[in-house]
């Protein structure tokens, strides 16, 4: 004999005392589980991929490189990023010139700008994942001299998804 009650959501047997339990219900019951707790697990849109798992607990990065002097450095990045901070290692973001212009050896690059937010000096390629920090690039009539790729200077790269 059937269970006399089921449950709610599965219809899974719930048998009184006085049922008599049959091997078909059994069979019935697990057939019910695997079609929905096996459907579940299979659904991928479900579940996060192991992919998905590394690239949400890579939120931020650092990246380091070390200037040549040349007009840009290219440096490989581990994932598309959101935002790039870009800072010499020791040395701070500004250095005033004798001729009254600036350094910069810091800068801040936003996902979207068609120029780094700030002084300018990084482009990202989104299709290769490298970002260029130029050399020698002046910023209109503020007096600012991008040294991003100061030879022999070693700069962090901070890269946030």
């Amino acid at each position: 004999m059937a269970a006399t009650n089921h449950s709610e959501r599965l219809g899974l047997s719930l048998w009184e005392q006085t049922d008599c339990p049959e091997w078909a219900d059994f069979l019935q019951d697990n057939q019910k589980l695997e079609q929905l707790a096996g459907g579940h697990i299979a659904n991928d849109a479900l579940h996060v991929t192991a992919q998905e798992k590394q690239f949400l607990s890579q939120r931020t990065a650092i990246v380091t490189y070390t200037g040549t002097g040349s007009g840009a450095a290219t440096v490989s990045l581990p994932f598309l990023p959101r935002k790039l901070l870009v800072s010499p290692v020791g040395k701070p973001g500004m250095l005033p010139q004798e001729d009254g212009a600036w350094k910069v050896l810091s800068e801040i690059w936003l996902a979207g700008e068609e120029t780094a937010y700030g002084t300018g000096g990084i482009t990202v390629e989104e299709a290769s994942l490298t970002a260029q920090f130029s050399q020698g690039a002046f910023s209109g009539e503020a007096g600012l001299y991008h040294a991003l790729n100061e030879a022999g200077v070693t700069y962090a790269v901070e890269v946030e998804a």
